[in-house]
């Protein structure tokens, strides 16, 4: 059976793995996923594609586990991407208003979000999604929707985020080549966002810090849109080599020891003599091995934690995110991370699974699939034109989207700039 116009598919391909979710939204608007495949990935290096036939590899092959646990099959899909190429800029546009009695239409605004759109980026690059931050009646601020109202002057702040086109290109081809066409690109900190994120945190001000093997894609919230996002080129893979190195052990058990022991809990030697390495062979005993485990995760995580603090405080955030973290992605699974993140920032701090959706328990609970989630959301949002904040107000959705997909018909054909 083909994966029919009811039913919607995301795709996240990241460092570790791939996952492919297929989703339906049932008559109350409830998010249902109806299948799932998880593959490890080998082809992608910190988001971006170094080896196409690998990573086309790895896509088809988290595909057909989605497909044979649903028994359809899948053509089309939504795809997120990251890396440290995706980027953002603020663009205001501003316009008189020359209409009887300096009533603000409909035509108003889209003529100035048409303007707005015209954003003056590098020529290597392309945008990917156009976000409405606020509008601006005769200088007052946070306007949701003008129409109908009296002024003598309308502005637009939008936020911008783009990517570097000939990457973007590479995530296109190599799904392209798993015989799968793209409905649309979301970049991973929007789809996560949508997964774990609740309108309150949204609406008071939250940083969501998504984990990834290769990255950590952060994004800022407040007033309900996002206001910043980053993509840091570091993630639970460089925890992995520093246990490797440090405990003489390879890589692929660094990693094993890492998903089942790595601690980063102050509280750690309440536990100490619960935990079994293993058949780890070292002339030390194992209360030195498992602090020395601890201090290698603990430092690293530490580091990684710091390096976006220092990120987000460069743009005067800290100040304005009561809801403090929410920490997602696989390497959120460490024990303590929470209470870590919190000591760091100096603010709260939670673990985010995916809400508001139904379906296995093993994906609805587990931070490793949230981008996958949120994809669906995002789809599901888009495609029945319900209010989804962080894609811009509907009066904007139709020239956002016509233009992206133009992007992608163009990548599709090689003809990309």
């Amino acid at each position: 059976m083909t994966a029919n116009d009811e039913y919607i598919v995301g795709i996240d391909i990241g460092t570790t793995k791939v996952t492919t979710l297929i989703g339906i939204v049932e008559k109350n608007n409830t998010l249902k996923i109806k299948g799932y495949g998880i593959s490890g990935c080998k082809g992608i290096k910190k988001g971006l594609i170094i080896d196409i036939s690998e990573a086309t590899r790895s896509i088809l092959n988290s595909v057909e586990m989605a497909e044979k646990s649903t028994k359809m099959f899948i053509d089309n899909a939504y795809i997120g991407v990251t890396g440290k190429h995706i980027s953002f800029i603020s663009n205001w546009s501003e316009i008189n208003i020359n209409s009887s009695n300096n009533i603000v239409r409909k035509t108003d605004v889209d003529k100035l979000i048409s303007m707005a759109n015209r954003v003056n980026i590098p020529s290597q690059n392309e945008i990917i999604h156009t976000l409405i931050k606020q509008f601006v009646i005769d200088e007052e601020k946070g306007i949701v929707d003008p129409v109908g109202l009296s002024a003598s002057k309308l502005a637009v702040e939008l936020l911008a985020v783009y990517g570097t086109a000939s990457l973007i290109n590479n995530v296109v081809n190599s799904v392209k080549a798993a015989k799968i066409e793209i409905e649309d690109i979301i970049i991973e900190a929007m789809a996560s966002s949508e997964a774990v994120l609740t309108p309150e945190e949204k609406e008071s001000g939250v940083i969501l810090l998504d984990i990834g093997g290769g990255t950590t894609d952060v994004a800022i919230y407040k007033n309900k849109k996002m206001m910043f996002t980053y993509c840091l080129p570091v993630g639970g893979d460089l925890i992995t080599n520093d246990i490797s190195i440090g405990l003489n052990i390879t890589f692929p058990k660094a990693e094993e020891i890492k998903k089942r022991f790595a601690n980063v809990d102050y509280n750690f030697y309440e536990t100490l003599n619960r935990i079994n390495i293993g058949d780890i062979k070292m002339d030390i005993n194992k209360t030195t091995l498992n602090i020395r485990l601890y201090n290698i995760v603990n430092c690293r995580v530490k580091e990684l934690l710091n390096l976006v603090k220092e990120k987000v405080e460069g743009c005067s955030f800290m100040h304005q995110v009561p809801c403090g973290l929410v920490i997602t992605g696989g390497t959120s699974l460490l024990k303590g991370m929470a209470l870590l993140a919190n000591s760091v920032f100096n603010l709260p701090a939670r673990l985010g699974v995916p809400y508001d959706v139904e379906g296995p328990s093993e994906v609805i609970s587990n931070p490793i699939y949230s981008t996958g989630v949120g994809l669906l959301k995002y789809a599901s949002q888009l495609e029945n034109y319900l209010d989804l904040d962080q894609i811009g107000e509907k009066k904007g959705q139709h020239t956002f989207i016509s233009r992206f997909r133009e992007f992608i018909l163009k990548i599709l054909k090689n003809e990309s700039r």
